[in-house]
Protein backbone atom coordinates (compact mmCIF):
# COMPACT_ATOMS: atom_id res chain seq x y z
CA UNK A 1 0.00 0.00 0.00
CA UNK A 2 1.43 3.54 -0.50
CA UNK A 3 1.38 5.81 2.18
CA UNK A 4 0.25 9.03 0.87
CA UNK A 5 3.00 12.04 1.44
CA UNK A 6 1.64 14.55 4.20
CA UNK A 7 0.81 17.88 2.81
CA UNK A 8 0.11 21.44 4.23
CA UNK A 9 -3.22 22.77 4.67
CA UNK A 10 -3.37 26.36 6.79
CA UNK A 11 0.34 26.12 7.07
CA UNK A 12 -0.01 27.40 3.62
CA UNK A 13 -1.65 30.74 4.43
CA UNK A 14 0.34 30.72 7.11
CA UNK A 15 3.45 30.89 5.39
CA UNK A 16 2.12 33.25 2.60
CA UNK A 17 1.03 35.77 5.25
CA UNK A 18 4.75 35.54 7.13
CA UNK A 19 3.31 34.21 10.42
CA UNK A 20 5.14 31.47 10.78
CA UNK A 21 9.57 31.98 11.75
CA UNK A 22 12.49 29.96 12.30
CA UNK A 23 12.91 26.25 11.29
CA UNK A 24 8.66 26.22 11.29
CA UNK A 25 9.31 28.65 8.35
CA UNK A 26 12.09 27.03 6.93
CA UNK A 27 10.54 23.58 7.31
CA UNK A 28 7.55 24.40 5.25
CA UNK A 29 9.37 25.92 2.87
CA UNK A 30 11.63 23.33 1.70
CA UNK A 31 8.21 21.25 1.90
CA UNK A 32 7.13 23.35 -0.71
CA UNK A 33 9.64 23.81 -2.73
CA UNK A 34 9.59 19.55 -3.70
CA UNK A 35 6.15 19.08 -3.38
CA UNK A 36 4.29 20.03 -6.67
CA UNK A 37 0.69 19.94 -5.17
CA UNK A 38 1.27 22.36 -2.41
CA UNK A 39 3.75 24.86 -4.17
CA UNK A 40 0.22 25.11 -6.53
CA UNK A 41 -2.16 25.46 -3.50
CA UNK A 42 0.20 28.06 -2.05
CA UNK A 43 1.02 30.00 -5.97
CA UNK A 44 -3.32 30.15 -5.98
CA UNK A 45 -3.29 31.30 -2.49
CA UNK A 46 -0.88 34.16 -3.45
CA UNK A 47 -2.94 34.99 -6.61
CA UNK A 48 -6.08 35.39 -4.61
CA UNK A 49 -4.63 37.35 -2.13
CA UNK A 50 -3.18 40.29 -4.53
CA UNK A 51 -6.41 39.66 -7.10
CA UNK A 52 -8.10 41.30 -3.90
CA UNK A 53 -5.50 43.44 -2.82
CA UNK A 54 -3.81 45.18 -5.93
CA UNK A 55 -5.22 48.65 -7.21
CA UNK A 56 -8.42 48.17 -9.59
CA UNK A 57 -6.22 48.80 -12.61
CA UNK A 58 -3.36 46.33 -11.95
CA UNK A 59 -6.04 43.35 -11.39
CA UNK A 60 -6.71 40.89 -14.40
CA UNK A 61 -9.39 38.29 -14.06
CA UNK A 62 -8.37 36.22 -17.28
CA UNK A 63 -11.06 33.16 -17.58
CA UNK A 64 -8.96 30.86 -18.42
CA UNK A 65 -6.60 31.13 -15.17
CA UNK A 66 -9.84 31.41 -12.89
CA UNK A 67 -10.78 27.44 -14.64
CA UNK A 68 -7.22 26.51 -14.14
CA UNK A 69 -7.50 27.03 -10.58
CA UNK A 70 -10.82 25.50 -10.17
CA UNK A 71 -10.08 22.31 -11.78
CA UNK A 72 -6.75 21.55 -10.06
CA UNK A 73 -8.65 22.67 -6.67
CA UNK A 74 -11.45 20.29 -7.61
CA UNK A 75 -8.93 17.59 -8.79
CA UNK A 76 -7.85 18.04 -5.50
CA UNK A 77 -10.57 17.83 -3.47
CA UNK A 78 -11.59 14.33 -4.93
CA UNK A 79 -8.41 12.71 -2.90
CA UNK A 80 -7.62 14.48 -0.06
CA UNK A 81 -8.26 14.73 3.28
CA UNK A 82 -11.80 17.46 4.49
CA UNK A 83 -9.05 20.47 5.24
CA UNK A 84 -8.95 21.16 1.16
CA UNK A 85 -12.26 22.20 1.47
CA UNK A 86 -11.49 24.69 3.20
CA UNK A 87 -8.76 26.23 1.15
CA UNK A 88 -10.75 25.29 -1.62
CA UNK A 89 -13.67 27.82 -0.28
CA UNK A 90 -11.31 30.37 0.74
CA UNK A 91 -9.90 30.95 -2.72
CA UNK A 92 -13.39 30.80 -4.06
CA UNK A 93 -14.46 33.32 -2.27
CA UNK A 94 -11.42 35.45 -2.66
CA UNK A 95 -12.15 34.87 -6.89
CA UNK A 96 -15.52 36.24 -5.93
CA UNK A 97 -14.85 38.99 -3.94
CA UNK A 98 -11.98 40.41 -6.44
CA UNK A 99 -14.48 39.84 -9.39
CA UNK A 100 -17.45 41.58 -7.37
CA UNK A 101 -14.66 44.15 -6.37
CA UNK A 102 -14.24 44.92 -10.23
CA UNK A 103 -17.42 45.24 -11.36
CA UNK A 104 -18.50 47.45 -8.15
CA UNK A 105 -15.35 50.20 -8.65
CA UNK A 106 -15.08 49.76 -12.45
CA UNK A 107 -18.97 50.44 -12.80
CA UNK A 108 -18.61 53.72 -9.83
CA UNK A 109 -16.93 56.84 -11.53
CA UNK A 110 -15.84 60.19 -9.70
CA UNK A 111 -18.42 62.76 -10.45
CA UNK A 112 -17.17 65.43 -13.01
CA UNK A 113 -17.06 69.10 -12.64
CA UNK A 114 -20.45 69.61 -14.39
CA UNK A 115 -22.12 66.66 -12.55
CA UNK A 116 -20.96 68.62 -9.40
CA UNK A 117 -22.17 72.17 -10.45
CA UNK A 118 -25.29 70.78 -11.57
CA UNK A 119 -26.30 69.26 -7.96
CA UNK A 120 -24.53 71.80 -6.33
CA UNK A 121 -27.79 74.33 -8.44
CA UNK A 122 -29.92 71.56 -7.22
CA UNK A 123 -29.23 72.10 -3.30
CA UNK A 124 -29.94 75.63 -3.53
CA UNK A 125 -32.76 75.44 -5.22
CA UNK A 126 -34.61 73.00 -3.01
CA UNK A 127 -33.89 74.72 -0.27
CA UNK A 128 -31.38 72.15 0.99
CA UNK A 129 -28.44 73.90 1.09
CA UNK A 130 -29.50 78.23 2.17
CA UNK A 131 -27.24 80.68 1.44
CA UNK A 132 -25.02 81.62 4.59
CA UNK A 133 -24.31 85.31 3.21
CA UNK A 134 -27.69 86.99 1.96
CA UNK A 135 -27.45 90.05 -0.01
CA UNK A 136 -28.62 92.19 -2.99
CA UNK A 137 -25.72 94.38 -2.87
CA UNK A 138 -23.55 92.36 -5.30
CA UNK A 139 -19.58 94.50 -3.62
CA UNK A 140 -21.22 93.20 -0.25
CA UNK A 141 -20.67 89.60 -1.48
CA UNK A 142 -17.63 90.17 -3.10
CA UNK A 143 -16.48 91.27 0.19
CA UNK A 144 -17.62 88.21 1.77
CA UNK A 145 -15.67 86.16 -0.43
CA UNK A 146 -12.53 87.79 0.44
CA UNK A 147 -13.02 87.87 3.58
CA UNK A 148 -13.69 83.87 3.61
CA UNK A 149 -11.09 82.63 2.06
CA UNK A 150 -11.44 83.03 -1.81
CA UNK A 151 -8.25 83.88 -3.08
CA UNK A 152 -9.00 84.93 -6.56
CA UNK A 153 -10.79 88.22 -7.76
CA UNK A 154 -14.61 87.74 -8.07
CA UNK A 155 -17.06 89.48 -10.27
CA UNK A 156 -20.52 88.98 -9.12
CA UNK A 157 -22.91 91.29 -11.09
CA UNK A 158 -25.87 93.25 -10.78
CA UNK A 159 -28.95 91.16 -13.09
CA UNK A 160 -31.44 93.40 -12.00
CA UNK A 161 -31.60 94.89 -15.35
CA UNK A 162 -32.22 91.53 -16.66
CA UNK A 163 -34.91 90.87 -13.98
CA UNK A 164 -32.67 88.77 -11.75
CA UNK A 165 -32.16 89.04 -8.15
CA UNK A 166 -29.03 88.69 -6.12
CA UNK A 167 -29.74 86.72 -3.20
CA UNK A 168 -26.30 85.83 -1.80
CA UNK A 169 -23.70 83.85 -1.64
CA UNK A 170 -21.13 81.16 0.16
CA UNK A 171 -17.97 79.72 0.11
CA UNK A 172 -17.66 76.39 -1.34
CA UNK A 173 -15.89 73.57 -2.55
CA UNK A 174 -15.99 72.39 -5.80
CA UNK A 175 -13.70 69.05 -6.56
CA UNK A 176 -11.42 69.97 -3.63
CA UNK A 177 -10.88 73.65 -4.80
CA UNK A 178 -12.59 76.81 -3.19
CA UNK A 179 -15.25 78.01 -5.23
CA UNK A 180 -17.08 81.26 -5.05
CA UNK A 181 -20.90 80.58 -5.27
CA UNK A 182 -23.24 83.25 -6.05
CA UNK A 183 -27.30 82.76 -6.53
CA UNK A 184 -29.61 84.59 -8.59
CA UNK A 185 -33.57 84.58 -8.93
CA UNK A 186 -35.52 85.18 -11.67
CA UNK A 187 -39.17 85.85 -12.97
CA UNK A 188 -41.68 82.67 -11.84
CA UNK A 189 -38.62 82.14 -8.90
CA UNK A 190 -36.24 80.24 -11.17
CA UNK A 191 -32.94 80.05 -10.10
CA UNK A 192 -29.76 80.82 -11.76
CA UNK A 193 -26.09 80.04 -10.11
CA UNK A 194 -22.57 81.22 -10.69
CA UNK A 195 -19.61 79.49 -9.78
CA UNK A 196 -15.87 81.07 -10.37
CA UNK A 197 -13.08 78.69 -9.09
CA UNK A 198 -8.97 78.83 -10.24
CA UNK A 199 -8.87 76.36 -13.18
CA UNK A 200 -8.92 75.31 -16.36
CA UNK A 201 -11.71 74.65 -18.82
CA UNK A 202 -9.44 72.72 -20.37
CA UNK A 203 -9.09 70.22 -17.74
CA UNK A 204 -13.44 69.82 -17.80
CA UNK A 205 -14.78 66.40 -19.73
CA UNK A 206 -15.56 67.38 -23.64
CA UNK A 207 -18.55 68.61 -25.28
CA UNK A 208 -19.48 68.34 -28.27
CA UNK A 209 -21.30 71.88 -27.41
CA UNK A 210 -18.28 74.68 -28.29
CA UNK A 211 -19.39 78.39 -28.77
CA UNK A 212 -17.51 81.15 -29.29
CA UNK A 213 -18.32 84.97 -28.67
CA UNK A 214 -16.74 87.37 -28.81
CA UNK A 215 -13.31 85.95 -28.46
CA UNK A 216 -14.12 84.07 -25.03
CA UNK A 217 -14.37 80.23 -26.33
CA UNK A 218 -17.82 78.47 -23.93
CA UNK A 219 -18.37 74.68 -23.25
CA UNK A 220 -21.54 74.32 -22.80
CA UNK A 221 -23.08 71.14 -20.71
CA UNK A 222 -26.53 69.62 -20.12
CA UNK A 223 -27.66 67.72 -17.43
CA UNK A 224 -31.10 66.24 -17.26
CA UNK A 225 -33.17 69.83 -17.35
CA UNK A 226 -30.58 71.97 -16.61
CA UNK A 227 -27.83 74.09 -18.83
CA UNK A 228 -24.13 74.99 -17.68
CA UNK A 229 -22.00 76.82 -19.42
CA UNK A 230 -18.39 77.09 -18.77
CA UNK A 231 -15.87 79.76 -19.58
CA UNK A 232 -12.30 81.11 -18.58
CA UNK A 233 -11.67 84.88 -16.96
CA UNK A 234 -7.83 84.59 -16.33
CA UNK A 235 -6.80 82.39 -14.31
CA UNK A 236 -10.46 81.50 -12.93
CA UNK A 237 -13.39 78.96 -14.50
CA UNK A 238 -16.76 80.50 -14.40
CA UNK A 239 -20.01 78.35 -14.69
CA UNK A 240 -23.09 79.23 -14.68
CA UNK A 241 -26.30 77.13 -14.17
CA UNK A 242 -30.15 77.49 -14.47
CA UNK A 243 -32.88 75.42 -15.78
CA UNK A 244 -34.45 77.97 -18.17
CA UNK A 245 -34.09 77.28 -21.98
CA UNK A 246 -30.71 76.37 -22.95
CA UNK A 247 -29.78 79.61 -25.02
CA UNK A 248 -31.19 82.35 -22.21
CA UNK A 249 -28.20 80.46 -20.26
CA UNK A 250 -25.63 80.98 -22.70
CA UNK A 251 -27.10 84.51 -23.62
CA UNK A 252 -26.28 85.31 -19.65
CA UNK A 253 -23.09 83.50 -20.30
CA UNK A 254 -21.95 85.73 -22.59
CA UNK A 255 -23.30 88.90 -21.02
CA UNK A 256 -21.56 88.17 -17.79
CA UNK A 257 -17.75 87.55 -19.45
CA UNK A 258 -18.69 90.25 -21.75
CA UNK A 259 -17.88 92.44 -19.01
CA UNK A 260 -14.52 91.27 -18.87
CA UNK A 261 -13.09 90.24 -22.61
CA UNK A 262 -11.37 87.84 -24.18
CA UNK A 263 -9.00 85.59 -22.16
CA UNK A 264 -8.54 82.06 -21.24
CA UNK A 265 -8.51 78.34 -23.22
Amino acid sequence: MTVEPAHYGEELQDLLDGRLAGARRAEIAAHVASCVRCRRELAALEWAKQAVAAPVADVAMPAELTARVRAALDAEDRRTRPATWRRRTWVAAALGAAALLLVVVRAWEAPTVPELAAADFRAFDSGKEPLPMLSADSKAVEAYFVQNGAAFRTRVLDLGMMQYRLEGGRVHRLRGRTSALFAYRGPGNVALVCQMYEGRVSELPPTADVREHGGIIFHVYRSTNLTLVFWQEGDVVCVLVSGIPTEDVVQLAFAKAMRTGPSGD
